[in-house]
């Protein structure tokens, strides 16, 4: 099962019988295909990172019919303009200043304000609940996913003995049962901060994530208009000698054949990518690699050795042309941006490592890194 190649939007193109494939318009359908996949994963990774940003939009609160309003003005406005004058080397300003918001403009906030106003004005005054009605009220109007996480933090609790044991050895004498059910209550508490602020941590990791992903898939996306740029052009050139050999053929001329031997050298007919001024894909232009990767090394400075044989259109060039851009459609089929997959996966240590510290930081009780430097310091280590 491990050998099947990923499915993706991308095929691989076979090294024999490769020339009908590989054409002008297959190469320019292709990119326009690449490019429409970055886009769609430069949206995805725009909107998560929008997300992690803001918290969210208030689209899941307002109203379907106010998300799409355009602000509208109540009345025309007329802006006078403003003249500069210049006498006696003194500049004057006529006019109203247009460095301002114009008045009389209606935002989609004024409006959800106004409909909840006059939906509060319509409401009869209601008696107050008490605490044992209003939580009964909160319970009633949970949704599933809600109801599941409050049944689990209601039902969940520390052991009884391990807070005991723990209290008796801080204080050094045994506690009163008041006292443990007020720590276990307390540590329940902070444990449920502690997780809620891992799984900000966790989420954190996965934006990263899919940001190193997303640009992996565009590197190797551009790659790949280089490769197959490369491979048509080589295709054509290899029909257009043909073409040219064949009118040799049928002329039996010395003059002919002459011009078909120049010809074959690829000097004086271009392709039509060659042509194309408008396609800003490089094919003479080198893929960067790292020294610590030897692996990708190798693979990268092979396929920058092939691009630039440009006075050889052999077989043996074009099938390795080939089997690179095939390793490099199974890498970007495999690659994707998507981090909702890994919404289930568990908890790691770092993430917890990097939650208690957020935690130090946002209470202000991170003990500074300065008491490690014993007494050249503060000599806070002997304290």
């Amino acid at each position: 099962m491990s050998d099947i190649p990923p499915q993706g939007p991308l095929d691989t193109i076979p090294k024999t019988n490769y020339p009908p494939l590989l054409t002008p318009a297959n190469y320019y359908s292709i990119k326009q295909m690449i490019e429409q996949i970055i886009s769609e994963d430069q949206d995805y990774v725009s909107w998560k990172i929008k997300d992690l940003r803001t918290g969210g939009t208030m689209n899941t609160f307002v109203p379907s019919d106010i998300i799409h309003y355009k602000p509208l003005r109540k009345k025309q406005i007329k802006i006078p303009s403003t003249t500069i004058t210049s006498t006696n080397n003194q500049i004057t300003t006529t006019g109203d200043k247009i460095n301002k918001v114009p008045q009389g403009l209606t935002f989609i906030r004024d409006i959800y304000e106004n409909q909840r106003n006059e939906e509060f004005e319509e409401l009869q005054p209601i008696e107050e609940l008490s605490f044992e009605d209003q939580f009964k009220l909160l319970i009633l109007n949970l949704d599933d996913d809600q109801n599941s996480r409050f049944e689990v933090f209601h039902r969940t609790s520390l052991n009884k003995n391990q807070v005991k044991r723990l209290a008796s050895l801080v204080c050094g004498q045994n506690i009163t049962e008041n006292i443990r059910v007020f720590l276990q209550a307390i540590g329940k508490v902070f444990a449920g901060e502690i997780i809620e602020l891992t799984l900000e941590v966790r989420k954190k990791w996965f934006i990263n994530y899919m940001i190193c992903q997303f640009d992996k898939r565009k590197i190797i996306g551009h790659r790949l208009k280089k490769y197959l740029k490369k491979l048509t052009i080589l295709v054509e050139r290899l029909t257009l000698d043909k073409n040219i050999k064949s009118d040799s053929d049928n002329y039996h001329t010395t003059t002919n054949s002459n011009n078909s031997s120049s010809n074959s050298g690829n000097n004086h007919l271009l392709t039509t990518l060659e042509q194309d001024e408008n396609d800003d894909i490089n094919i003479n232009e080198s893929d960067e690699y790292f020294d610590d990767e030897e692996d990708n090394m190798k693979e990268i400075q092979k396929g920058n050795k092939l691009l630039k044989e440009d006075n050889k259109n052999t077989n043996e060039i074009r099938v390795g042309l080939i089997d690179q851009y095939n390793k490099l459609v199974k890498q970007f089929n495999s690659t994707d941006v998507s981090i909702e997959r890994y919404n289930n996966s568990p908890i790691l240590p770092e993430h917890i490592r990097e939650a208690w510290r957020l935690y130090q930081l946002q209470s202000d009780k991170h003990v500074s890194g300065q008491w490690r430097f014993k007494g050249e310091a503060n000599g806070e280590l002997f304290r």
